[in-house]
């Protein structure tokens, strides 16, 4: 699974208004529920299921690194939301270290297969210090994107 072909620029939130992992979370999926990427009647158990998840183990992969996620037969197609931190929110991760990129999946719940794969892919992708070092200096969408992609494209190769 490549990253950019599922993670559209207008899901690329800058400089989120949350202050923790609680509102972060509903901050993300209050974007994707604006940009038609879920339904609004169907906010509030999403909400319930990733927060539910969340509260079970943290999604702090480490690296400021959070990937907060679910399944659901709510979505037909995986809906990814970016959210790019710069003072970092507190995700209780497994290194301690502060969430600067959070990055929520919303998996169709009959693409089991898929889900581990983006969520492994995901991990990998971030894993990449000079990848995520330079995410972090980024101040557009559309240059978060763009080094995504140059990323995935050299990676490839």
């Amino acid at each position: 699974m490549i990253l950019t072909n599922s993670l559209k620029k207008a899901n690329i939130l800058i400089e989120p208004r949350s202050k923790n992992r609680w509102e972060l979370i509903n901050e993300m999926l209050e974007l994707a529920v604006r940009n038609g990427e879920v339904d609004s009647k169907d906010r509030e158990f999403l909400k319930s299921a990733l927060i539910e998840r969340e509260k079970s183990m943290s999604t702090g992969i480490g690296k400021g690194v959070a990937i907060p996620h679910c399944s659901t037969d709510l979505v037909n197609d995986i809906v990814i939301i970016m959210s790019m931190c710069r003072d970092g929110i507190d995700f209780d991760s497994v290194d301690g270290l502060p969430v600067r990129i959070a990055i929520l999946l919303i998996v169709p719940k009959n693409k089991l297969t898929q889900h581990i794969k983006t969520l492994a892919n995901i991990a990998k992708l971030m894993n990449n210090d000079p990848l995520r070092e330079e995410l972090f200096t980024l101040k557009s969408a559309s240059q978060i994107l763009k080094a995504i992609k140059a990323f995935e494209e050299t990676a490839k190769k």
